[in-house]
């Protein structure tokens, strides 16, 4: 009967392939890896610097994105329209000028978002006003928005009048959704729900007191030949009707306002942008996309998580390895100084180290790896304790080989597989150290794209801005989790009591 004696690496490799989380997790660290290598070429944007200033290099128009510029025409009486640029004297005023920058250009008319919020913007004619409705969405969510009223109209006569006639007035009220009312009842309907605390109501006005009289319930009495002119208001919208009594010849007069749109949804560019196909995960508070940030963060991350866990492994597992083999005295002063580090949690041990260093990047990596260092000189002395009473290690001693050869080809290579595990899990746990300490502040430089320090930065804002805060933290989370699981994989594959 013949015997097939496996490599211990394929017997890893076939028990490691069997494990379907850790593979999913190796996948997603490879792409992580990926894209810390590949950020700089794969990031849409600078991440040091605004969007807004940048959108000019990438073709993108900012101004489709804070720009309105409404079309307005005036109608006559006669049913005639009149371009914008017949209108006498135009004035356009925004209720909440902190919302949008509301003007006429020799262009025509402009709204410029300034910052997230809704307000109406009116466009006033000599004694005509209409209006229309401005969201601008941004950091602040809008909620649900009564569309306003934003037009009336008052339908003209189609003949002469008589003296002493008395004229039931149709008024017709149009809101930004496009929503018809019909009637003055209707629109008072609308005014008490629109503004429950101080109901809007329907105002009517004769301009001409010697021609026409009219009644608060808009009943148009004809005293005297001539042109009569009424005015309807609701709140700051108005339109008139223009009357030839007895018989008299009138000019067409400007009778009512129209706009192309009467709402319209612009973008605060300046900040918080939310996450859209622009920006796929929105922007920061300096307007810096967040997207772009997280990917050159990667590299920061990892780099803090690699090299500090490096550093500490190399040196923990050196002293490890003397402490275990030697034993006496060496062994009970490097234990002793790890009991010490070990009885502190391990942020605050992090927390001591920069407080005595100073922040930055580098002393972040020096402090991590002091706190990873206890760990793996405790492992690695336990599998020495246990490897160097091996019969082929007292072999070793007896035939007079050196010390330092016995450690580094017979006890160093059986301490490998559980050093790799730990080395894998304590990886994640890097991470989380380092992103506290960034979120902490003392990661030295504030603005860089460093996953905790994007967290520090969003979290005054974290109460009503959600992606600032979310995607960083999505970040850590995968990323730490994705480790965790490939070294229980590493940990199961690498254990020779659990079979295939």
């Amino acid at each position: 009967m013949m015997m097939h004696n496996q490599s211990p690496f394929i017997t890893f490799l076939r028990k490691f392939l069997k494990q379907r989380l850790a593979l999913i997790a190796f996948a997603v660290l490879v792409v992580i890896m990926g894209i810390a290598l590949l950020a700089p070429w794969v990031a849409p944007y600078d991440p040091h610097r605004p969007v807004n200033l940048q959108y000019a290099d990438r073709g993108i128009d900012i101004t489709q994105l804070t720009r309105h510029n409404p079309v307005l025409e005036g109608l006559l009486s006669d049913g005639t329209s009149v371009a914008y640029g017949d209108l006498p004297q135009v004035t356009v005023r925004a209720d909440n000028q902190r919302v949008v920058s509301a003007r006429r250009t020799r262009s025509g008319l402009n709204i410029t978002s300034l910052t997230a919020g809704y307000t109406p913007v009116y466009f006033t004619v000599g004694e005509l006003t209409t209006a229309m409705d401005v969201y601008v969405r941004g950091e602040v969510p809008l909620g649900d928005i009564e569309p306003a009223l934003v037009q009336l109209s008052i339908p003209q006569a189609q003949s002469a009048l008589a003296v002493g006639e008395q004229v039931d007035l149709v008024l017709r009220g149009l809101r930004a959704d496009g929503t018809e009312l019909e009637g003055v009842h209707a629109i008072n309907q609308f005014g008490a729900q629109y503004r429950p605390d101080e109901p809007l109501r329907v105002t009517w006005r004769s301009l001409d007191e010697g021609v026409t009289q009219v009644s608060s319930d808009g009943q148009l009495q004809l005293l005297a030949a001539g042109e009569g002119l009424v005015q309807a208001r609701f709140g700051d919208i108005t339109a008139l009707a223009q009357f030839a009594v007895g018989g008299a010849v009138v000019e067409p007069r400007l009778v009512s306002l129209s706009l192309t749109e009467y709402e319209t949804s612009l973008t605060d560019a300046y900040k918080h942008q939310r996450p859209s196909s622009l920006h796929f995960f929105g922007t920061d508070h300096q307007n810096r996309d967040i997207f772009s940030r997280v990917l050159h963060g990667t590299r920061d991350t990892l780099l803090i998580g690699f090299v500090s866990v490096a550093i500490g492994t190399l040196i923990g597992t050196v002293l490890g390895l003397l402490a275990g083999f030697y034993g006496g005295r060496i062994d009970n002063a490097i234990t002793r100084v790890m009991d010490v580090l070990l009885a502190f949690p391990g942020i605050l041990l992090a927390i001591a180290v920069i407080a005595f260093l100073g922040a930055g990047l580098i002393n972040i990596i020096f402090a991590v790896a002091v706190f990873t260092v206890p760990v793996f000189v405790r492992i690695v002395r336990a599998s020495t304790l246990s490897l160097k009473e091996m019969t082929y290690v007292e072999a070793a001693r007896s035939i007079g080989v050196r010390d330092s050869v016995i450690i580094a080809r017979h006890i160093f290579p059986g301490t490998l597989p559980v050093v790799l595990v730990y080395l894998t899990m304590r990886i994640g746990v890097a991470i989380l150290i380092g992103a506290a300490l960034s979120f902490l502040g003392l990661g030295g430089d504030i603005t860089a794209p460093e996953w905790g320090s994007m967290l520090s930065a969003a979290k005054d804002n974290s109460s009503t801005v959600f992606h600032a805060t979310f995607f960083p933290g999505l970040a850590i989370v995968i990323t730490v989790l994705s480790f965790n699981i490939f070294g229980d994989g590493l940990r199961d594959a690498l254990d020779p009591k659990l079979k295939e």
